[in-house]
């Protein structure tokens, strides 16, 4: 390791002498180590950020998969499209998905908050949360929306396409 840092140290110091801000030499100094994180969500350093976009109508979310197994079977069904109804003022659920995922390592009990996507095992369907839901058994986070949560406030039915955005 100490070759690294020393390389680190030595393409720091020529970036900074060339000009160049401090914040490329770090993005640089991240490259030569394979650290470099815009593939990951805050609090998920290390680990693969799967990115979805969900369309409904002419607004497009923007979201992340959580990295557990529910999330990466569902990253199987996908591009996949259903349709969202109101649950409650809280959520807008879909349908059954075509199969039944994965419930391996799975908390006993879960409430989604605003911005989660989740995978309710005892239907087979999805939630998205507008509000925060209730505690309740089989409730498994699979992603959280990051932008245009707004066309969740759309009242009665909508069509909703999910499909990976990497």
């Amino acid at each position: 390791m100490p070759y690294f840092k020393t390389r680190k140290r030595i393409l720091f110091s020529l970036l900074v002498i060339c000009g160049l801000s401090a914040n490329m030499a770090l993005a640089a100094s991240s490259m030569v180590t394979g650290t470099a994180g815009s593939d990951t969500a805050p609090g998920q350093e290390g680990k693969h950020r799967v990115n979805i976009r969900i369309s409904i109508g002419s607004t497009i979310m923007d979201a992340a998969l959580e990295d557990n197994p529910t999330a990466r079977d569902f990253a199987t069904l996908l591009p996949l499209t259903v349709i969202l109804r109101d649950f409650s003022d809280a959520e807008k659920v879909s349908g059954a998905l075509p199969k039944r995922l994965s419930e391996e390592g799975a908390p006993a009990t879960n409430a989604g908050t605003v911005g989660d996507i989740a995978y309710y095992a005892p239907w087979g369907n999805i939630a998205f949360y507008r509000g925060r839901g209730p505690d309740a058994s089989g409730v498994i986070k699979i992603a959280k929306i990051i932008s245009g949560i707004e066309a969740l406030n759309q009242q009665g039915n909508v069509r909703a396409t999910i499909f990976r955005d990497d």
